[in-house]
């Protein structure tokens, strides 16, 4: 399915952004800026906007990151988690 949206139009009218999008597909330097452009926009607590951003475009950089990423999220996703009453909204 091919939509002819602009960043905005995707990043602002769908809960379901993956669906939109060509991983196979390289992507813009101009998009990428347009997509951190919208995010800026999103509120934080006590407008404290503590974000940084770096672009990686590298393919060895983005596979060091991704290796380093999923070696922690297998860390996080293996630790014992707190049993909850069923009842618990959390």
């Amino acid at each position: 399915m091919k939509l002819n949206l602009s960043a905005d139009e995707v990043l602002k009218t769908t809960r379901s952004v993956r669906k939109r999008l060509d991983f196979d597909k390289p992507v813009e330097r101009k998009v990428v800026e347009e997509c951190l452009e919208i995010a800026l926009q999103a509120p934080t607590g006590s407008n404290s906007q503590g974000w940084h951003f770096i672009i990686v475009e590298d393919a060895a950089k983005k596979k060091a990151l991704s290796d380093i990423y999923m070696e922690n999220f297998k860390l996080y996703a293996s630790m014992p988690r707190p049993e909850r009453e069923s009842s618990d909204p959390r």
